[in-house]
């Protein structure tokens, strides 16, 4: 250990200098082989020795760059190791104990269960994701089979109980899938109804122009910017625990479901202006537009989408103000990457401005075929593109004007 701390860093660091990604990856399994080897040297099992190599190379500054050579090899190294702990099992053991077995399964999952679901209630995970946190990590590790190998190794422990220990691990791998349905299934709904199921908080009737339903990302930057042009907003959003935290830094935010239609009447959608569509949910998103347009047919909606899709969807339930949330800061992106590899500043910026107009004319297209088969969308997206490029040919000229100078 005090070699490979002392010594490995500075080989990584003569190899790493030589850019040479093949003599680096090699060297790391060279550095794993040879540990597994000198672990077994010393009557000590193979597999801890590949472990103490890989604390060793994840405690270097070369890490990073080891994950992306080895990334190849790991699915296949992956599959490779549960293979052979597929093979090591005595099923004979097994057989002949079963009910031994299925009780330190059951054991093994249960109590690993109860204490992860102990740590996760002193720690600040909230309760809602606590029981699929336990559940989730309640499997034996695979460590395990390292453990038990050195201990027959050492004869610590029998053959036969061995071979018990390591089937019981392996089969309670096997219990994860079974208990993720049942969270998906039971327990999952259960929590969400529950979550759901608070009173619904008491709104004054205040005759505020706009209702904002999502506080997340979107709809906090969308309220702040109203509320610092003194335009007071009814905000609502649905996670509880959200709602408590966005509290603490003063905002006044409502608990209830923008889907329900005595929420939206108690927050002032038949006197409001304006509803900012800000859901995470995109279906959910849908059903509120579907909401208003029939009860609250004066009242306007601009809305968030969160791709192409789902402003087409949006667009044709006949909302006309949709944004992408994303589009914009991509765009922006897109311009800082042009200037960066060349382009001059008005070019770049005008560019941006012919994708804009270019993107908003192939919605208009899209929207128009909507209800068509794939094959016609993807039809049309191909041609837009080669317009697209077509135009940013013709305008390269107009673009590289002495402007750039001016322009910044």
């Amino acid at each position: 250990m005090v070699g490979g701390h002392f010594v490995l860093r500075p080989v990584l660091r003569v190899i790493a200098a030589t850019g040479l990604r093949e003599i680096f990856t090699a060297f790391a399994l060279l550095l794993v082989m040879g540990t597994a080897a000198l672990m077994q040297a010393v009557d000590l099992s193979m597999a801890l020795g590949a472990f103490l190599a890989g604390v060793l190379l994840a405690d270097s500054e070369y890490r990073h760059a080891l994950e992306s050579d080895l990334e190849p090899f790991k699915g296949l190294l992956l599959g490779l190791f549960f293979i052979a702990v597929g093979m090591s099992i005595d099923f004979g053991l097994l057989l002949d104990s079963p009910f031994l077995v299925l009780a330190l399964v059951v054991g093994l999952v249960t109590v690993k269960a109860l204490v992860l679901y102990a740590l996760a209630t002193l720690y600040p995970l909230p309760p809602a994701q606590r029981p699929l946190f336990a559940l989730v990590l309640s499997q034996g590790g695979e460590f395990a089979f390292v453990l038990f190998s050195a201990a027959l190794g050492l004869h610590c422990i029998a053959p036969q109980v061995g071979g018990v220990l390591i089937g019981v691990v392996a089969l309670s791998m096997m219990t994860t899938p079974v208990l993720l349905g049942v969270y998906e299934g039971l327990i999952e709904p259960r929590l969400r109804q529950t979550a759901q199921a608070g009173p619904m908080d008491e709104i004054q009737a205040e005759d505020r122009p706009v209702i904002v339903a999502g506080f997340g990302r979107v709809g906090q930057i969308v309220a702040r910017l109203l509320n610092a042009n003194g335009i007071e907003t009814t905000v609502l959003d649905h996670d509880p625990e959200h709602i408590e935290h966005i509290r603490r830094f003063g905002f006044k935010v409502f608990y209830g479901d923008a889907g329900r239609l005595d929420l939206l009447r108690a927050a002032g959608a038949e006197r409001a202006r304006l509803l900012v569509l800000a859901i995470d949910d995109q279906t959910q998103a849908l059903r509120v537009v579907d909401l208003v347009r029939e009860h609250f047919p004066n009242l306007t909606v601009l809305a968030r989408a969160w791709d192409l899709r789902n402003l087409l969807e949006l667009r044709d339930r006949g909302l006309t103000q949709v944004e992408r949330e994303s589009f914009e800061g991509a765009l922006r992106l897109g311009e800082l990457a042009l200037r960066r590899l060349g382009l001059g500043a008005w070019a770049a910026k005008q560019a941006a401005h012919r994708f804009r107009a270019h993107d908003h004319a192939l919605v208009e297209e899209l929207l128009a075929h909507f209800q068509a088969d794939l094959e016609v969308r993807a039809a049309i997206s191909a041609s837009a593109r080669e317009r697209l490029r077509e135009e940013m040919q013709a305008d390269a000229a107009a673009y590289a004007e002495p402007r750039d100078r001016d322009w910044h």
